[in-house]
């Protein structure tokens, strides 16, 4: 069994002993449980450049989850070792010469978790009932749709989901009035005069980069 992630290291890789002959036991990193990955990626999704962050903490509770079971890994060795000190304690018979049973360690080894990679861990652990993985592609691709703007004849206009669903609203409403223009809030909030149909132009473009989008998703998945 591998513990040297657990021990000080001399060059040569081998563990540095101490007046006992004993493994030096290196001093712990920062524990990190699962819940403070999930509120960091929570925090983080939405920008790129503080993924590293997220990495980061998956690295610690991976770390974490080694050290809890090296711990509780020390605590069953020092019970199996008393518990066989006791047993060569105990008189082999007692006093009608009858042969003493003497109970066997029971206590189960602890179960050693997995050492897995940051990229596995980003595509098991779930939040919101999908992977951290799927998690942040979905939070930027919201980030991104949120983001759209679309350029009709030198106009800009907002072209997220709100505001697709605005310009769809008046194109049905001039159509049932017999309205060809309008005034419009564009994308850098001041007002313009525009027509129906360059609403109708800006609503398909902005459908159309939302499905890029979509599309790019997909492909990726």
């Amino acid at each position: 069994m591998d513990l040297s992630m657990f021990y000080e290291l001399n060059d040569a890789g081998s563990p540095v002993l101490d007046e006992h002959d004993l493994p030096v036991i290196r001093h712990r990193l920062e524990s990190k449980a699962l819940a403070d990955v999930l509120l960091v990626t929570r925090l983080h999704a939405a920008n790129p450049a503080m993924h590293h962050v997220i990495d980061k903490f998956i690295e610690l509770y991976s770390v974490t989850l080694q050290w809890d079971w090296f711990v509780q890994y020390q605590a069953w060795l020092a019970n199996k070792a008393d518990a066989e000190l006791n047993a060569l304690a105990l008189p082999i018979e007692n006093q009608d010469q009858q042969a003493i049973e003497i109970p066997l360690f029971a206590e189960p080894e602890p179960f050693r978790p997995e050492l897995k990679t940051i990229e596995q861990y980003r595509a098991e652990i779930l939040i919101d009932g999908i992977s951290i993985d799927e998690y942040l592609f979905r939070t930027q691709r919201t980030v991104a749709v949120n983001s759209i703007i679309v350029e009709v004849d030198g106009l800009v206009f907002d072209g997220d989901e709100q505001s697709q669903r605005r310009m769809l609203a008046a194109i049905h409403a001039s159509e049932d009035a017999g309205i060809e223009s309008t005034i419009w809030r564009l994308a850098d909030n001041t007002e313009a005069a525009v027509t129906v149909e360059q609403i109708r132009q800006a609503h398909s473009l902005a459908i159309i980069e939302q499905g890029k989008l979509w599309t790019k998703g997909a492909a990726d998945a």
